[in-house]
């Protein structure tokens, strides 16, 4: 057994989760290190990463958590956190938001990440959004430290612009600026 454990819950929205959950880790002597959040029509997800203060198992995470009230119809998963490369810093010069847009559709978000799969780009955050059949996806992706941006630039435009799909991608740095205005 671990003292770090990978926790994911998902569950109808209520006012008070975060609480709950956070409640029911600190009484176990956890402590959490990483969290994500969201809430997606109306159901709540959330990923973290806890240290706790002694060994647990992931059945006695899993029976505390399902044992709190507005945790007890939630679907929860709970594993040890096994060593993993270091993700990229958030200010990282690999880190950039490729957002795409086009038509709805089936498989278009399938086949956005098969092709950054194919580059071995890594897709750090997703989120989407439908309006009026008009299919939004903003990636938030590490590409490889070799990437020439330009050629990529041109790559996505190419083949995803076939496909009916507005296509931009900038640097995270040049994002944020422009979208704080």
């Amino acid at each position: 057994m671990s003292d770090k454990m990978v926790i994911s819950l998902m569950a109808r929205d209520q006012v008070g989760m975060v609480a709950e959950i956070a409640g029911v880790v600190s009484r176990l002597g956890g402590n959490i290190e990483d969290i994500s959040q969201t809430v997606t029509r109306g159901y709540f997800s959330m990923i973290l990463v806890v240290q706790f203060q002694k060994k647990i198992s992931p059945a006695a995470i899993r029976s505390a958590l399902n044992a709190a009230e507005q945790l007890s119809d939630a679907s929860i998963g709970v594993c040890e956190l096994r060593h993993v490369p270091a993700p990229s810093p958030p200010d990282s010069d690999n880190r950039y938001v490729l957002t795409v847009s086009g038509p709805d559709r089936s498989g278009l978000v399938a086949e956005v990440a098969g092709y950054l799969r194919e580059r071995n780009i890594n897709i750090v955050d997703l989120a989407s959004l439908i309006n009026q059949g008009e299919y939004t996806m903003m990636f938030l992706v590490d590409l490889p430290p070799d990437t020439d941006v330009s050629k990529l630039r041109n790559s996505l435009q190419m083949n995803l612009e076939s496909l009916s799909l507005q296509v931009e991608l900038r640097h995270q740095a040049l994002f944020r600026k422009t979208n704080e205005i």
